[in-house]
This record gives structure tokens, C-alpha cells and sequence, in this order.
């Protein structure tokens, strides 16, 4: 298991924006969430809907710095003209899938906070907002 700093070492830059939309997402969401406390109420949906796709984005950069991983390794394994036997190449694929696969772990992690508070504003601002103040 790695510690969360080797995870981001690992990631790379992925990592970052991940945590830059998930931290993004979270301000939202909580913005979303105080606003249902006022009598903004009914337009708590609409930091809350920010929350939610923020937090989508999280993870959806998670697979893309994923799969930006997995084809280095597949490009840096089929370089012509350099011998690598068996195992070694074995080991390389095996500890290059796993390092690109740190990058998921990260967010996934990012982006389930912001989805989760987005999404209660999302359904508790819709609620509120059909109830007269």
C-alpha cells in the first residue's frame, strides 16, 4: 500500500488536478450546503450541481492520468531495437499498472466528497425550493 505521497509521485500531475477539482468541488458543495440555511434555499441546487460535476471530474481525470500511465509503460516496453527478457518486462508492466493505477485511488478519492455534498444540496435545495419560505 502506498502512502499518499507516493500515490501523487506516482500519479503525477493527474494527481494535482485532481485535487484541485476536488478541493474546488468541496468549496462549492459546502457553499450549496450553507446556502440551504438562507432564504437562498431554492438556488442551493445550483452550487450543488457545480459540486457534483467537479467531483465527476475528479474522477474522470483519475482514468485519464490512468490511462495516460498504462500507455507509457506500453511505449516505454516496446522501444525497438532494446532486448528486455521476459521477467523484467513482466516486472515493469506489473509495477507500471500499478503506479498508473494510484492515480484512480486519487480521484476517486478526490471526487467523492464533492459528489456526496453536492448531490445533498442538489436534492435537499430542490425539496426546500418547492415549499414556500
Amino acid at each position: 500500500m502506498h502512502s499518499v505521497l507516493e500515490a501523487f509521485k506516482a500519479c503525477g500531475w493527474a494527481a494535482w488536478l485532481a485535487l484541485l477539482a476536488g478541493t474546488a468541488g468541496i468549496a462549492t458543495g459546502l457553499v450549496g450546503a450553507a446556502m440551504l440555511a438562507t432564504k437562498a434555499r431554492g438556488f442551493a441546487w445550483i452550487p450543488g450541481a457545480v459540486a457534483v460535476l467537479l467531483g465527476l471530474s475528479a474522477v474522470s481525470v483519475g482514468l485519464l492520468g490512468r490511462s495516460m500511465g498504462l500507455a507509457r509503460v506500453d511505449e516505454a516496453l516496446g522501444y525497438p531495437g532494446v532486448e528486455i527478457d521476459a521477467t523484467q518486462r513482466e516486472m515493469i508492466r506489473r509495477v507500471g499498472t500499478e503506479e498508473a493505477n494510484q492515480c484512480v485511488t486519487i480521484g476517486a478519492s478526490m471526487g467523492a466528497l464533492p459528489f456526496v455534498i453536492g448531490a445533498a444540496a442538489v436534492g435537499i435545495g430542490l425539496a426546500l425550493g418547492k415549499k414556500p419560505a
